[in-house]
């Protein structure tokens, strides 16, 4: 007999809802043990939705009791249970299931993940912790299918001695992996700049909530304070460190530590917010932050709504220029989606092959090594291809 097994649906990570699958021969048995409908009969009719609660009981006390729970027949001996996102609730519900009898199946054991090539079940194990709107879409479409299909195509180019058609397509795959890399591994974006300029205000109105502490009083923010949002569904963390002073100007132990630590984060950050106060205009300490930073750099004049009108021009490199106001919220949203543009010049549309492990790029970068020096009717493109996709 086939034995009846369980298996999450959904990702790990903390969500709104878990969806729970059990099939299997005793799979309407074991739901109706630790499940009971709102109102009517326990019967479950095929692809009719179900409110309810869970009555999961091992051993007293009761595990589970009275946890709100959706339950669809989805085939003759396939039910989804959909509860709580958080991981307590689901888990009560496994382990009432593995205690009746249901065989628990890891989410990356699945057999039919496992009859997926290497890529589309890399992409699979990925979407467990894809927390974004964007990263999500990217990797369904390299689930189903899209970056196996370009290798696929690459592979035929070289076959038919289109190498140059080929080395296009290469060079394409190595550019998205800007985007690729960073569908799990959120952007960094750093504010920067002296005390008192308005960092942590705009961290707090940029998350929508109060997240740092703030005070009119300078160097309130001694440590850096990271916490991950999303703009445009892409996703972002979003630093606030000290405010930057010179080293003749900071004499406090922990003051420096902190000032050394914005300024790591801005060197190793995708994009540096370099904010400006306009009553006191560009400094020695913007100097300093925007000398030490290579990346992109966005200039924020902060404290918009002060309307101070003599700020004067700056005419440093930067990827865009942005007035803001974290009291009124003025120029917020201008702000977000100018670093969205930086970080994110040309969004993929729909379908598009990403690579997105660091083997993927590696692996693409030796194949353009070997067209570029001429040596690619010697590279075993067909049976790397091959091993790439697993």
């Amino acid at each position: 007999m086939n034995a009846t097994t369980v298996s999450r649906l959904t990702s790990l990570a903390p969500a709104a809802i878990a969806v729970l699958a059990i099939e299997g021969p005793k799979a309407l048995e074991f739901v109706s043990k630790c499940w009971q409908p709102n109102q009517g009969t326990s019967v479950l009719h095929s692809n009719r939705i179900r409110f309810g609660f869970t009555t999961a009981k091992i051993n007293e006390p009761s595990i589970g009791c009275n946890e709100s729970i959706v339950v669809c027949r989805t085939d003759h001996d396939r039910v989804e249970l959909h509860c709580h996102g958080g991981k307590q609730a689901s888990e009560k519900i496994l382990e009432r299931l593995s205690s009746l009898g249901a065989r628990v199946i890891p989410w990356n054991q699945d057999p039919s993940l496992l009859a997926r090539d290497t890529i589309e079940q890399e992409a699979i194990e990925d979407l467990v912790h894809a927390n974004s709107i964007r990263s999500t879409a990217i990797l369904l479409d390299q689930m189903r299918g899209a970056l196996s299909e370009e290798l696929k195509r690459i592979e035929l180019l070289n076959a038919t001695g289109n190498l140059q058609e080929a080395a296009d397509s290469i060079l394409q795959l190595r550019q998205r992996f800007a985007i690729g890399k960073h569908l799990i591994h959120p952007w960094s974006v750093v504010l920067a700049g002296p005390p008192n300029v308005g960092k942590s205000s705009l961290l707090n109105r940029m998350l929508g909530y109060d997240r740092a502490i703030v005070h009119e009083q300078a160097g309130t923010t001694r440590d850096s304070l990271m916490e991950r949002t999303s703009f445009d569904g892409w996703p972002i963390d979003l630093t606030d460190g000290a405010g930057v002073r010179l080293a003749s100007e900071a004499s406090d132990p922990i003051e420096i530590a902190g000032i050394d630590l914005t300024l790591q984060k801005a060197r190793e950050a995708d994009c540096v917010l370099l904010m400006v106060d306009p009553a006191s205009g560009w400094t020695d300490s913007h100097d300093r932050i925007y000398q030490e930073t290579q990346g992109k750099r966005i200039l924020v004049r902060s404290k918009s709504d002060l309307k101070i009108s003599s700020f004067p021009p700056i005419s440093l490199d930067f990827d865009a220029q942005v007035s803001a106001s974290s009291v009124t919220g003025e120029g917020t949203l201008e702000l977000q989606s100018a670093i969205v543009a930086a970080l994110i010049p040309e969004a993929p549309v729909a379908g598009t092959a990403i690579p997105f492990r660091q083997r993927h790029i590696e692996w693409l970068n030796r194949l353009s090594h070997h067209q570029s020096t001429g040596m690619a009717s010697k590279t075993p493109s067909n049976a790397s291809i091959s091993r790439l996709q697993g």
